[in-house]
Formats: structure tokens, C-alpha cells, sequence
């Protein structure tokens, strides 16, 4: 695989980087930012969630380095709406944490990320699960969007 820095790493990267931007006040109260981060925080954790416990139901690996291994294409649940709902739980939470910071920046800091990742870890996952399942990858990637 192309990747350089397994997801993990490069999201905490990315929580550090976020963590010495400058900051802005927003133009919304504490109370709303708050919120907002909460919500984010939680919307992230389902969707992490759902997509560990789909893959341990399956006994398919969760290894991003090793996608080949994987037993069984899964598809249902949380991934009938996201091909990586494990990633884009990393991105929610930079989102949040950008928000928290009040670091408007921080959103480039979320675009690299997404680059990053899809170029270095989605698609060699994409290939290699393409090579192992064939015709009902592509069709599962034709029909659900690779983030949301």
C-alpha cells in the first residue's frame, strides 16, 4: 500500500497541528460552540462505533494496513451510507476540535487530511478490495459514496 502514516497517527497529527493555529472568535456564543462540539463529538462516535462493531460482527479485519485480508465485503449497516464511516469519524472529530479551538484554519487542516487519506490509505484499499471481491466491490462502490 502507498500509505505513509496509518490513519491513527495522521489524525493526531492533525489534532496537534489544529492545537497551535491561531485562533478567531467565532461569531456565535460559547453555549452554541458547546453544542455544536458535542454533537460532533457524538455523530463521530456513532459512526465509529457502528463501523468497528460491523466489521467484528463480520470477523473481517480492521487493519487499514492490510485490507487484502479482509474475509468478507461488508456493506450493510453504517456502510450503506459511508464506505469509510471509520474515517470520516476522524474527520467529524477534527471538525469539532476545530470548532472548539476556534481555529478557522483548522478546516485546511481537514481538507489535507481528507487528500492525504484518500490518496494514501482509501484508494489502495479501494484496489486491493477490488482485486479480492471483484464485481460486488464495484458494484458496493457504485452505489454508496466513498465519505458521505
Amino acid at each position: 500500500m502507498k500509505l505513509k502514516l496509518p490513519p491513527p497517527v495522521l489524525f493526531l497529527l492533525g489534532i496537534a497541528l489544529i492545537a497551535y493555529l491561531p485562533a478567531f472568535p467565532l461569531p456565535f456564543s460559547a453555549a452554541v460552540r458547546i453544542g455544536l462540539c458535542g454533537a460532533l463529538l457524538l455523530i463521530g462516535a456513532v459512526f465509529a462505533a457502528a463501523g468497528f462493531f460491523a466489521f467484528m460482527r463480520q470477523k473481517t479485519t480492521l487493519s487499514p494496513q492490510s485490507p487484502e485480508r479482509s474475509s468478507t465485503l461488508v456493506t450493510g449497516g453504517i456502510f450503506r451510507i459511508s464506505r469509510n464511516p471509520m474515517y470520516l469519524s476522524l474527520v467529524i472529530w477534527l471538525a469539532a476540535w476545530t470548532i472548539w479551538r476556534e481555529s478557522p484554519l483548522g478546516f485546511v487542516v481537514i481538507i489535507l487530511f481528507v487528500l492525504y487519506l484518500t490518496y494514501f490509505q482509501i484508494k489502495p484499499e479501494e484496489q486491493a478490495l477490488e482485486r479480492k471481491f471483484g464485481r460486488a466491490f464495484l458494484q458496493y462502490k457504485q452505489s454508496v459514496r466513498r465519505w458521505i
